[in-house]
């Protein structure tokens, strides 16, 4: 092959191939999320299948729950990021209080004109240049301020409002027929979960919910997480997170009398009676915090919700603040801190549990603890889950 004959051909082939790596580049955004949605649709599948062999007695097969026994997971309220009856709700609150206003307005402008006519004849009474005569003008001079700023579109503004508000108690009405209750929040702010819909169901999914059985009948979910002694493995959990993330375009098209049964929020009744809680405001520092059962520990580690967030992959708080190492990062880390000085491990872990917005580990201050775990355990809980953390060394 002659030399002008070698170069058209490389030539041919260079121009091939930049022709071929430039096709693959332009189509290769397309191909990618064709694959990515038939990888999503597979987990969505396998999140079916376990759904079917582990939840659907519990929470029903099409997702809706059982009335008194579990809640649907087809649910608008964990959906939505506002529920409609309460936004409707507190819009019409502040029309009514806008209302209330405007006719304090005109009933303080009428008793001003009234009390006006009164100081006048008052001070037209009392001796030129008394003490009394200057008493009363001066408030005289304070009820004419107050006339003048009267807005005289006042009544106007209230004939406005009156049909507005009519309007507004028909939406709220019609809302309420569709069983949204007019002063609840939608399920993560319920919580005040601020981790985003994934990580609470696969917290959820993980660590279980073992005091569910006070709210529904005894019937308790159980940890399905390898992570918290569960059957499942992690992949498995994300499918079956990937699966109830699927029910969201549909469960936002319902309403609340769609489903069989809502949620339920756990009340401040569901402590024992006679259980003798820390309480907020108790001193840290005053506690005997000896004689903890680390066994104990760990079960009540997971019944408060603690696993779910430090222990499990993916949880709001284990990126930063895991389980695992924590004693050891309390000794060497935390307690080296100026504001720890004189503070022994456990009264530091103390303070963390019961006080959590005292000290923000560096990288948790987006993720919000809840605060009100003084109003749930008693001395000997907050012992035992201490010495369940001092075997994290």
């Amino acid at each position: 092959m002659s030399i002008q004959n070698k170069i058209i051909l490389g030539t041919a082939s260079f121009v091939g191939i930049m022709l071929l790596v430039g096709w693959i580049i332009i189509n290769e955004p397309a191909r990618m999320e064709v694959f990515t949605q038939q990888w999503e649709g597979r987990s969505i599948e396998r999140g079916a299948e376990l759904y079917l062999n582990n939840c659907y007695s519990c929470h029903a097969e099409d997702g809706l729950g059982l009335s008194g026994y579990a809640p649907a997971l087809k649910n608008p309220m964990l959906f939505l990021e506002e529920n409609p009856g309460k936004v409707a709700n507190d819009q019409l609150r502040a029309m009514r209080a806008e209302l209330n206003q405007l006719r304090r307005a005109i009933e303080n402008y009428q008793a001003d004109i009234t009390l006006r006519a009164e100081l006048l004849a008052r001070r037209d009474a009392a001796p030129e240049g008394s003490e009394e005569r200057q008493s009363i003008q001066m408030q005289l001079d304070e009820v004419d301020t107050r006339i003048r700023l009267f807005d005289p579109n006042t009544p106007q503004k209230i004939d406005e409002l009156l049909p507005r508000i009519a309007e507004q108690e028909a939406k709220v009405e019609e809302l309420r027929a569709q069983g949204w209750e007019l002063n609840r929040e939608p399920r993560l702010k319920e919580l005040n979960w601020t981790g985003g819909l994934e990580a609470y169901l696969r917290s959820t999914l993980i660590a279980g919910r073992p005091t569910s059985g006070q709210l529904w009948n005894g019937n308790i979910m159980q940890a399905w997480g390898q992570e918290a002694g569960g059957p499942l493995r992690p992949d498995e959990i994300e499918n079956l997170v990937a699966f109830i993330m699927n029910y969201r375009e549909e469960a936002l098209k319902l309403t609340p009398n769609d489903i069989r049964q809502g949620f339920k929020i756990a009340s401040e009744g569901t402590v024992a009676a006679d259980k003798e809680v820390l309480g907020a405001g108790v001193d840290v520092m005053a506690l005997d915090l000896s004689g903890g059962d680390a066994t104990a520990g760990q079960q009540k580690y997971t019944s408060f919700g603690c696993a779910a967030c430090h222990s499990a992959p993916g949880g709001a708080a284990y990126n930063f603040a895991p389980t695992a190492g924590t004693y050891t990062r309390v000794e060497n880390v935390r307690l080296r801190l100026d504001q720890f000085s004189g503070y022994t491990p456990e009264q530091y872990l103390a303070e963390s549990i019961l006080y959590p917005s005292r000290y923000i580990v560096p990288g948790g201050e987006a993720v919000q603890m809840p605060a009100n775990y003084a109003d749930q355990m008693d001395l000997q809980d907050l012992r035992d889950v201490i010495a369940y953390l001092s075997t994290y060394r």
